[in-house]
């Protein structure tokens, strides 16, 4: 057990206010889905290419039902429910509908129909991530390190280290996979030791 202290009741109510967005194990079946889908699109199978779409989409749906109903049974059994307030997210809810998702999907037009000399969604998804860990209770630095290491990734065309286009979006698709995955797990990692057990205060009794 861990003595409670102020910073970290403030860091308990930081996780618990953005608790679905720590839920770690559940973006790992998620990542898996991509990760198998990148590996489908770079590799040569003698599998025809629609064949090759309707397994990926089954995958995908495997991994929403996992990160859904199991993965979301698993946390409400063994970190119970925390109701959440809407209101109090209203700019993050707005700014990543209307600002964020848009944007990357602009960005990956840009990649498939001009053909820059970088990868656009890279950069794209580099700023996303690095606003979605400030937005959801801050801490968590690997996703920092992610975001800087997307923003190398999608330069390395400039060096000729790297394809572009259409060519470029199926390794940044995977890169997206391992993120998901290893961001999981060290998410999870964390949501254990912020809601570790907490050292009750031993009171002694005057006689």
């Amino acid at each position: 057990m861990t003595p409670m202290t102020a910073d970290r009741l403030r860091r308990i109510h930081d996780v618990t206010d953005n608790f679905f967005f720590w839920q770690g194990l559940r973006w790992i079946p998620l990542g898996t889905a991509m990760l198998a889908y990148a590996f489908m699109r770079s590799v040569d199978f003698s599998t025809a290419s629609d064949a090759r779409e309707w397994i990926a989409l089954s995958l995908f749906a495997l991994a929403l039902w996992l990160s859904t109903s199991v993965l979301g049974r698993y946390y409400a059994r063994h970190f119970g429910r925390v109701r959440g307030d809407a209101s109090r997210h209203v700019v993050r809810t707005s700014v990543k509908w209307f600002l964020v998702y848009p944007a990357i999907v602009v960005a990956m037009l840009v990649d498939l129909e001009l053909v820059p000399p970088l990868i656009v969604s890279g950069l794209a998804y580099a700023l996303a991530i690095e606003a979605y860990r400030q937005s959801t209770g801050g801490g968590r630095a690997h996703y920092t390190a992610f975001a800087i290491g997307l923003v190398a990734f999608s330069i390395l065309p400039l060096f000729g280290a790297a394809p572009v286009g259409r060519s470029g979006l199926t390794p940044l698709i995977g890169i997206i996979g391992l993120i998901y995955i290893v961001g999981g797990v060290l998410d999870h990692r964390e949501l254990v030791r912020v809601l570790a057990p907490i050292e009750e205060e031993r009171h002694v009794a005057s006689v």
